[in-house]
């Protein structure tokens, strides 16, 4: 069972990283270890609230994790622009 829940986060950040744009070939390296850095942000937080002890935590860690990869989502080729000056633009980037 063990094995299956790490497979699940490592699909689910391997997603999440290819959605934000992390697997493009046009990105400068910079770009996407900037990506990768949020990716694992993200994959932390999640198994931490994961193995947490109290329920509410657990319950809440899901609806929490979810609600900032859409922001992030959203935000990353902002934060992109501001940082590095330039981004790769997504398909719902708006710029």
């Amino acid at each position: 069972m063990k094995t299956s829940q790490r497979f699940f986060l490592i699909g689910t950040a391997l997603f999440f990283f290819g959605i934000i744009g992390g697997f493009s070939p046009y990105l400068s390296w910079e770009h996407r270890l900037f990506k990768i850095a949020i990716v694992g942000t993200f994959a932390t937080i999640a198994w931490i609230l994961k193995n947490s002890k109290k329920q509410s935590r657990r319950k809440t860690g899901l609806v929490v994790i979810l609600l900032l990869a859409a922001a992030v989502a959203y935000a990353e080729p902002f934060a992109s622009d501001f940082i590095f000056g330039h981004h790769h633009h997504h398909f719902f980037c708006g710029k």
